[in-house]
């Protein structure tokens, strides 16, 4: 693998170089989340303060915003220009709440019709969901597209 990536022009290295660290960026803030999220439900949960559905949405509301700030300021930081933080927000709520209900779905379908352990369905919705969120991210919600004025 080194070799290949030794053969391709310097010009293909820096940019497999700087999207290896966007995605290296982007898992870090994305486990940060997932441990916001996680620990606000289990907290809410455990305390009695609200039922697991609430307590999960909870959750999620404080996870997108660690998300979307770690994102905005720092995975895609060097792709933003000045004044494209709502849109950016907005998009990446649209990718966020779609992600969350693929996550829903992969689960629901797993506990309904498998005979496997819930914990492997679990980690299989877990699983699937950053992939497609880091290519909605890159290609779409972070995007800068000059051209680009609507949503």
């Amino acid at each position: 693998m080194t070799r290949i990536f030794r053969d391709r022009p310097a010009g293909m290295r820096q940019l497999l170089k700087a999207e290896a660290g966007t995605a290296g960026r982007f898992a870090v803030v994305g486990a940060a989340a997932t441990g916001v999220h996680a620990s606000t439900a289990v907290a809410l949960l455990e305390a009695g303060a609200l039922e697991a559905f609430p307590a999960n949405i909870a959750g999620f509301v404080l996870a997108f915003c660690v998300s979307f700030s770690g994102h905005h300021f720092w995975s895609f930081g060097h792709m933003r220009n000045n004044g494209d933080g709502a849109r950016r927000m907005r998009r990446f709520l649209v990718l966020a709440l779609t992600g969350f209900l693929l996550n829903s779905i992969v689960l629901a379908a797993w506990l309904e019709l498998t005979p496997w352990p819930d914990v492997l369905g679990i980690l299989l919705s877990i699983a699937i969901i950053p992939g497609l969120t880091f290519l909605g991210a890159r290609l779409w919600a972070f995007a800068n597209h000059s051209k680009d004025t609507h949503d």
